[in-house]
């Protein structure tokens, strides 16, 4: 009677009519889900698109070679492996996607895709329901993909042994490929793939614009990109070979340090890294990879274009990015705050922090009473300026379009001001997601007129980008007209209360900036003339 059903079931989808059962025939083999409760969609949840050899757990992922018999994409609690707090989760055997179709998507009529990369500082986070639950999205006829991609020593080891490095980048790459290969069977064009990732997730996917062949019609970028400071990291064999001893290694080499690394317990491995890692010097990054089969990334962005031609570009920040890094409140802290502290991250050991200061706070002291210019300098150097640098190298390496906004509304869904307890004016990292995902944190909380405006409006800019190219092809009563692409006026959607069109985003801070790296841009590291 099963195999009776199933045969129905494909004749219905290949003459065009709606699945009546989230069941799908893909080029790997049949998949069922579930029939969504909050929305007219299915879900296809933890579906295995590569294998992590365990006997080799730092080196490259093959591709899942299918199933025989019906997979049930029932659960989404697998994670790769990480800490949270002092407890550490998750398995090797994580590289999983989720998949949420609506009801309407059939091969007759075939849905936009958004294939959505995590953040979490290369270390944490999931592809996972609860916190990327898409039923605001999905409302807009739009099929979403969220994905795991190994984390930490596993997903971003930095050596010099070939065949190690940027797991991370490449487990990404495989998922995109099983999309452009499966999503068809669930009713996605596969001309219409949008990428979209925050902070992370947005730095590993421009990554991808500068390393690899056009994998995408249309990339949205939250809160990072591939010029962001601190990004890529040089390869450094004593830290892993310090990992390993820490565990009881005794010899000296790292071949023989990632050896025994791979057969320790993964748990032990990721609470010693994390020990020994910290924000200013972190070594589980993107990292610079010896020259030979399977590199990706073998130079740093500073010196490569970005293989855009052609492509829709939507990228943005919110207005407050070191809110939630740098203290809420904390005399010491601002009071002993060092302008060097970030610029370090960036150049060679050659800047000029006087100059910085002058152009921050002049010749005050600084203090608490300063904390929201300096939260203003930590944002335009880390997000704002790079942000900035990006859409110019878009624009010259040929992007179709390039949309920029800045996200500064404070509702009750920002969902870092509300997980930290955050006073401050201003929207910090990682609160737009709040209005774009629906997540756990929020479950028993009304969501206020306003909130559901901005929900209302950026789901529907959101899906028509990755629809049409263009976000307001029918603009919205709340802005009243176009959002217009960057030109010469630099265009920026503010999407705040209320929302707004403007040019030239923090324009005395940019022009302070160019004027910067004019004088100091041969010492930005990596960089060669």
């Amino acid at each position: 009677m099963k195999n009776v059903f199933i045969v129905v079931l494909i004749i219905k989808c290949c003459t065009g009519e709606p699945r009546v059962d989230p069941l799908v025939s893909t080029a790997r083999g049949l998949l069922r889900g579930l029939r969504a409760e909050d929305g007219d969609y299915d879900m296809f949840l933890g579906i295995p698109y590569a294998v992590v050899d365990e006997d080799n757990p730092f080196g490259p992922a093959s591709p899942h070679p299918g199933f025989s018999a019906p997979f049930d994409a029932h659960h989404d609690g697998v994670h790769c492996v990480q800490t949270s707090g002092n407890t550490v989760s998750g398995t090797l055997q994580c590289l999983q996607l989720n998949v949420y179709a609506p009801n309407k998507a059939s091969s007759a009529r075939t849905l936009p895709v958004i294939v959505y990369i995590h953040g979490g500082a290369f270390v944490r986070n999931h592809k996972g329901r609860a916190n990327l639950s898409p039923k605001f999205l999905i409302k807009h006829d739009v099929i979403i993909v969220s994905i795991n991609y190994r984390l930490g020593p596993y997903g971003f080891l930095c050596v010099s042994e070939p065949g190690y490095s940027n797991q991370g980048l490449k487990d990404q790459l495989l998922a995109i490929q099983w999309v452009r290969d499966n999503i068809a069977a669930f009713g996605g064009d596969v001309n219409k793939i949008t990428l979209m990732g925050q902070s992370a997730g947005a730095m590993c996917l421009d990554l991808h614009l500068y390393t690899s062949e056009k994998l995408s019609e249309r990339v949205i970028l939250h809160s990072g990109n591939g010029l962001n400071p601190r990004l890529i990291v040089p390869q450094n064999d004593s830290l892993s070979i310090l990992v390993a001893k820490e565990l009881g290694f005794s010899g000296d080499g790292i071949k023989e340090a990632l050896d025994y690394l791979s057969r320790a317990d993964p748990a032990e491995v990721v609470k010693t890294i994390e020990g020994l890692n910290n924000d200013r010097n972190p070594f589980t990054r993107p990292c610079l990879e010896p020259v030979g089969d399977g590199a990706i990334l073998t130079e740093y962005t500073e010196n490569l274009i970005p293989k855009v031609k052609g492509m829709d570009i939507m990228i943005g920040h919110t207005n407050k990015e070191m809110l939630s890094t740098y203290p809420n409140s904390d005399e010491e802290f601002y009071s002993n705050f060092k302008f060097s502290d970030e610029l370090l991250g960036g150049f060679d050991g050659v800047y000029d922090e006087d100059i910085v200061r002058q152009f921050y706070i002049g010749d005050e002291k600084p203090g608490e009473h300063l904390q929201d210019i300096i939260i203003d300098y930590g944002s335009d150097f880390v997000y704002v300026y790079p942000t900035e640098r990006s859409i110019d190298r878009y624009l010259e390496a040929g992007a179709r379009s390039v949309y920029r906004f800045v996200f500064s509304y404070e509702g009750g869904r920002n969902r870092n001001k509300h997980r930290m307890n955050l006073t401050s004016a201003g929207a910090a990292h990682g609160d737009d997601l709040g209005y774009l995902f629906d997540m756990d944190m929020f479950q028993d909380q009304e969501i206020s007129d306003d909130d559901q405006e901005i929900i209302d409006v950026m789901t529907q800019m959101w899906t028509d980008f990755a629809k049409y190219g263009d976000p307001t092809p029918s603009p919205p009563s709340a802005l009243g007209s176009r959002w217009r692409a960057v030109a010469a006026r630099r265009w920026c959607l503010h999407v705040g209360a209320p929302l707004a069109l403007a040019s030239r985003p923090a324009h005395q801070a940019m022009t302070f900036w160019d004027l910067y790296y004019e004088l100091h841009g041969e010492h930005v590291i990596g960089y060669k003339p």
